[in-house]
């Protein structure tokens, strides 16, 4: 297998050692060795037993020269310099056990690294090094089984500051949520760049944005061009409706930053912010520049920036562009359900309601309850809904009930809804409004009786409903 979740890990590991203390008269000797060892000479072995007899009980000693071998990436010697160490401390030397963990690290065998460093902690439960080391590796068998050893390190040794690795490990595991928690425990200014990273980055995801900010700013202070920081600053301003800051965030996110790979969702945060401020033409610019970036990989969905475009043109009265984009954002996205299709007939009502040409109000009333009888077909659950907007759809386009062109949709809806006892509160209010039609329709054609059997059907649902009291009072 090529992976290199170990790897990674098993290369910050050189150098991270616990440094030589090397007795008098052993520098030299460590010196000779890491020259031999960088001269890669063909008789290695060969120079090298003179430094092996004259130090072999030393386990110190056979221990710097495994870590030199290690640094130089030369990992089957290290391995045996290592276990030449361990002889030498009859099986008690905690930093070779350690040296043994990296190279299985390196190698990628997490369960032998861990195992490794387990037996490091072993011998000297209180070498931190191997602690954080084993919990590195174990984090992608058992992030929790990680994060317990460095409670084991905390236990053994209180002065070190283990919540913030617990964080990162967390992070790495993918869970935030309980990453966030870990790293809320160190106050924000003992976070370093990387740890401040990830506590934005879980921050944000989690949704608490003050604490994102605060992540951010900080960093910020150490690297103010620092392309993330700015990002999510950007982006927690705008959920705290900080608008004016989140502004000031998109300058300096596109022209003061460093290393910055623009990104769909960049821009529409953007246009969200000028959206927020009633900068429309600003946000209408970053929702097109999101559109031309967008793709299938994109954490956000074409669809939904095509829906939020289309509402923004809503709110600013352009049925026209509103339509357009709502129908590419129909034709974008996979799974529509009910909603997402009945949102075009909202549109067409919103359209005739404001067109002031009669013959335009009629158009776009009759175009919306074409959407409605289309959706009784495709959604038959949701007959009763689209029949009562069908309704009012064509009372609109009826003065004073003239035609009575609601009538039939009306009843309709009462013979769907009469005979159900388990009617939920919305559609009680949905069947009275329908008795309420026919109740006064009846009434202006003179048929009082008929308006009174429907008054007593509405005061069955609503005893104290005024206007059904008034026409059963009638004589």
């Amino acid at each position: 297998m090529k992976a290199i979740k170990y790897l990674v890990m098993g290369a910050l590991m050189i150098g991270f050692g616990t440094p030589v203390l090397a007795q008098d008269g052993t520098k030299a000797d460590i010196d000779a060795v890491k020259k031999i060892i960088s001269s890669k000479p063909a008789d290695l072995d060969k120079q090298m037993k003179p430094y092996y007899k004259e130090n072999r009980k030393n386990a110190e000693m056979m221990m710097a020269f495994a870590r030199a071998f290690y640094e130089a990436k030369d990992t089957a010697h290290a391995h045996e310099y290592a276990q030449y160490a361990l002889v030498a401390s009859k099986n008690k030397y905690a930093p070779a056990y350690v040296l043994l963990g990296d190279i299985a690290a390196l190698a990628d065998d997490g369960g032998a690294a861990a195992s490794w460093y387990d037996q490091a902690i072993y011998y000297d439960n209180k070498l931190a090094e191997a602690y954080r080391k084993y919990a590195m590796v174990y984090r992608k068998i058992d992030p929790r089984g990680a994060a317990q050893k460095l409670d084991d390190l905390k236990a053994n040794c209180p002065e070190v500051n283990v919540d913030a690795i617990k964080g990162h490990i967390f992070m790495v595991a993918g869970d935030e949520k309980s990453a966030y928690n870990e790293f809320k425990k160190v106050p924000i200014a003992q976070l370093d760049k990387s740890y401040l990273n990830e506590f934005a980055r879980a921050s944000y995801f989690q949704g608490h944005f003050e604490d994102a900010l605060a992540a951010c700013e900080q960093g910020l202070k150490e690297k103010p061009r620092n392309a993330t920081f700015t990002r999510l600053a950007m982006f927690s301003n705008y959920e705290l409706k900080n608008y004016d800051a989140a502004k000031g965030y998109i300058y300096k996110y596109f022209n003061e930053t460093d290393s910055a790979k623009y990104s769909e969702y960049d821009h529409y945060y953007s246009a969200l912010i000028y959206d927020a401020l009633g900068e429309q033409q600003n946000a209408f610019g970053e929702y097109d520049k999101a559109l031309a970036l967008v793709n299938d990989s994109s954490m956000i969905k074409k669809w939904a920036i095509l829906k939020t475009l289309s509402d923004a043109y809503l709110k600013n009265k352009d049925f026209a562009k509103a339509t357009d984009y709502y129908k590419q954002m129909l034709g974008a996205k996979k799974d529509l359900t009910y909603d997402d299709e009945e949102g075009l007939a909202n549109i067409y009502s919103k359209d005739g309601d404001a067109s002031a040409d009669p013959a335009k109000k009629v158009e776009m009333i009759k175009k919306a309850d074409e959407v409605y009888a289309d959706l009784i077909k495709k959604y038959p659950t949701q007959e009763v809904y689209s029949t009562y907007m069908r309704a009012n759809l064509n009372n609109k386009l009826d003065n004073n009930m003239e035609k009575s062109l609601a009538k039939p949709y009306y009843e309709k809806l009462a013979s769907l809804l009469s005979g159900r006892s388990d009617r939920t509160k919305g559609q009680d209010t949905m069947l009275k409004t329908a008795y309420h039609y026919l109740m006064f329709n009846a009434y202006i054609n003179k048929n009082v009786d008929g308006a009174k059997g429907f008054a007593e059907k509405i005061l069955q649902i609503d005893p104290e409903y005024k206007a059904a009291l008034e026409i059963q009072a009638l004589k």
